[in-house]
């Protein structure tokens, strides 16, 4: 690298910094000082392409979060020769809404800048996140820097039947006890970026998929008492599964008898508030 490209990217460096630094201020003067006139978006909302020169607008996306952005720019790349440079990046966003819900997500961005006679300008800003290839057209806002996903892994044949998804209040903890309770096999799971909540966990029972997930009031996924439904276990032996759950923990709500259909039946409690319905054909002797 000759001084001259040395010193271009130690200028472009500092212009992006402050960039940055004036979006988590929500200043949105700053921030478009540091554009062209003619500046070119592709940003991650919509249209498919826009300007950055409209102060109203960003006054308006502005309006939209409580205090200061959190913003920070990740494997910052800068490359420049002449008067053009380009910078790589993978960016964080987060903050609080007006409506108080909280986001928090990584993307990608590109940043293309001119030298003008005011200094290194921003020409050019394309944000975007890459998505599922599974034909849902899912956004891939759950993926962070550290994320590990083996993309050349086969597929995942489709499970069967309707699978309950259970928000629980601490789904650590829920999938420990029915390990215990349920001979539950823990499958996958995955953190959220706090490095404590779990955004997903699949447990096999009884040869059947069940997920759970942590509460995320910010995103309007807040924890709420269970009620209305029953998960059956359809068993070979009632007594080895009604003793065992109970043994872990699980709270005696119907007595395990021969219900009027014929079958052994009773229901269970787990201390997270879930009811279980134990169900086993009766043994003919």
């Amino acid at each position: 690298m000759s001084s001259t490209e040395s010193s271009s990217t130690a200028e472009i460096r500092a212009v992006i910094e402050d960039w940055a630094e004036a979006l988590r201020q929500k200043d949105a003067d700053r921030v478009l000082s540091h554009g062209t006139k003619d500046c070119l978006v592709f940003s991650l909302a919509p249209p498919l392409k826009g300007s950055d020169a409209d102060a109203d607008g960003l006054e308006q996306w502005f309006s939209t979060w409580r205090g200061p952005l959190g913003y920070r720019l990740q494997e910052l790349d800068i490359s420049a020769s002449g008067d053009v440079a380009f910078a790589t990046s993978l960016a964080h966003l987060s903050g609080e809404k007006q409506d108080g819900s909280k986001v928090a997500l990584w993307y990608r961005q590109t940043l293309g800048l001119k030298r003008t006679d005011k200094g290194w300008k921003i020409a050019h800003q394309h944000e975007s996140v890459p998505f599922y290839m599974d034909g849902s057209l899912k956004a891939a806002v759950d993926l962070e820097p550290t994320s590990k996903i083996d993309w050349n892994a086969p597929p995942h044949p489709p499970m069967a039947g309707v699978i309950a998804y259970l928000n629980v209040e601490n789904a650590d903890a829920t999938a420990k006890f029915y390990a215990r309770a349920f001979a539950a096999k823990e499958e996958d799971r995955k953190y959220a970026e706090d490095g404590k909540r779990l955004i997903h966990c699949h447990l096999t029972i009884n040869g059947g998929a069940l997920m759970l997930n942590d509460p995320f009031p910010e995103f309007g996924i807040p924890w709420k008492a269970p009620e209305g439904f029953v998960l059956h276990l359809l068993v070979d032996d009632a007594h080895f599964w009604w003793e065992r759950a109970v043994a872990a923990g699980a709270e005696v709500t119907m007595p395990l008898e021969i219900a009027f259909w014929g079958d052994h039946y009773g229901q269970l409690r787990d201390p997270f508030g879930i009811t279980w319905g134990i169900v086993a054909p009766v043994k003919k002797s």
